[in-house]
């Protein structure tokens, strides 16, 4: 590979799609054990390269960081190294074995094949690139779903790669917001928001890839709180048609940003921490006691909160306080020239990302679902309040227990390492 010209760097992009057949289950609501009826829009894998380091998105809800760690292997003769991250679609097929329902191995393997072919793709057709950088507020869709009577204004970012030619090759859009647009009564996959404002930015430049990774979203949806997953009952304000607005909103108030130069002066980089997360204590007299509960429930329960119970009742009789005492994975950092990219796993909470880009004047974008989600981390402040992040998410994950309270603070910390170190 040759040297980039000076104050670019090397990029490629491509994409890949994936078959999801007809009866495949899908993950996002605990209520919903229905197996998908079709498609909406493809299953897309997306790769981008800059030099030796690689970013891939899937739409999917979750990935096992076993499976992050597979297809880093399987790409090792390409980069560097890999960050995979999912979109976090509550209408995507379930390949996060053991997680959010039954698995469908036949579309994961498919998902890893297709994530190799897309960065080899990408690894092939690199070409210098400028890169500038958007951040963009008041775009008015985010709602803090803990706590709707309040007001947020998350950024909106993107990252631009123009060639030499003028022509964009790339974009990397990244807005905290859960991809929950559709509701627990769909079952056509499909990627919700983020598909309409991705096909939107590559209409606005031919022969552009758009990527696009879902930031720190742990509490943050379009308005609604968590606990409708315990339903699938249909909202009449969660379509399709609802999702495309969205996502012509958010490709809207890019097409109208300023895209400002990103100095380069070296080839982007990737640096990594170890983490490793502690589970919250649990006891098994309350287990059973909750346990009891909701099989007296069950017999008067319908529809989707009968199934949401069955996925409890097994959660307390074969999972609860088994398996592992902590959750291991890993904290990234992307450097691009003055421009860093954290990537977090699970769901963090907004406060997450607003306390990693307070320790950085120069541009920051934070994303989360990186390198394998096991479940929620809320910051300290948000355990008093329960809730379904706090109490109960960890049953539909698979998890022994909730994650302890400090591991939202934990991931700051190691963040703040890569960023000063």
């Amino acid at each position: 590979m040759s040297n980039p010209a000076p104050g670019t760097v090397r990029v490629g992009a491509a994409r890949c799609e994936v078959d999801v057949p007809v009866g495949t289950p899908m993950a996002g609501f605990a209520a919903r054990t229905d197996a998908s009826t079709g498609i909406h829009d493809q299953l897309l894998v997306l790769a981008l390269v800059l030099d030796r380091v690689a970013l891939v998105t899937v739409d999917c809800c979750a990935l096992h960081e076993d499976s992050c760690a597979e297809i880093r292997d399987l790409v090792a003769d390409l980069v560097d190294d890999v960050v995979v991250t999912a979109t976090h679609t509550h209408a995507g097929p379930c390949i996060a074995p053991g997680r959010l329902g039954p698995p469908a191995p036949a579309v994961l393997s498919a998902v890893v094949r297709a994530a190799v072919s897309a960065v080899d793709q990408a690894a092939s057709s690199v070409r210098d690139c400028t890169v500038s950088c958007a951040e963009v507020y008041g775009v008015g869709v985010a709602a803090d779903r803990r706590h709707l009577e309040r007001s947020i204004d998350p950024p909106l970012q993107a990252i631009r790669f123009t060639g030499d030619d003028g022509h964009v090759v790339a974009h990397l859009v990244s807005y905290p917001c859960h991809p929950v647009v559709l509701d627990a009564s769909n079952t056509l996959i499909s990627a919700d928001y983020p598909h309409r404002l991705r096909t939107a930015m590559e209409d606005d430049h031919p022969g552009s890839v758009c990527l696009f990774a879902t930031g720190a979203a742990g509490d943050i949806n379009t308005g609604h709180s968590a606990e409708q997953s315990y339903t699938t009952q249909r909202v009449s304000s969660r379509t399709f048609e609802e999702a495309d607005r969205i996502g012509a909103v958010l490709a809207a108030a890019l097409r109208s940003a300023t895209f400002e130069p990103i100095m380069i002066n070296k080839p982007p980089t990737l640096d990594t921490n170890p983490i490793r997360l502690p589970f919250a204590g649990t006891d098994p007299d309350e287990v059973a006691a909750e346990a009891d509960g909701w099989r007296r429930e069950l017999t008067t329960a319908d529809g989707g909160r009968t199934r949401l119970l069955r996925s409890w009742i097994d959660w307390a009789e074969h999972r609860a306080a088994s398996g592992p005492t902590e959750w291991h994975g890993r904290v990234g950092l992307i450097r691009i020239g003055e421009l860093s990219v954290i990537t977090l796993p699970g769901e963090p909470f907004s406060a997450v990302a607003e306390q990693i880009r307070r320790q950085r004047a120069e541009p920051t974008i934070v994303l989360g679902y990186a390198d394998g989600v096991p479940g929620y981390f809320p910051t300290r402040e948000d355990y008093p309040d329960g809730g379904y992040e706090v109490r109960d998410a960890h049953r539909y994950y698979g998890m022994p227990a909730p994650f302890a309270a400090g591991c939202a603070e934990q991931l700051v910390a190691a963040a703040g390492s890569l960023i000063n170190s």
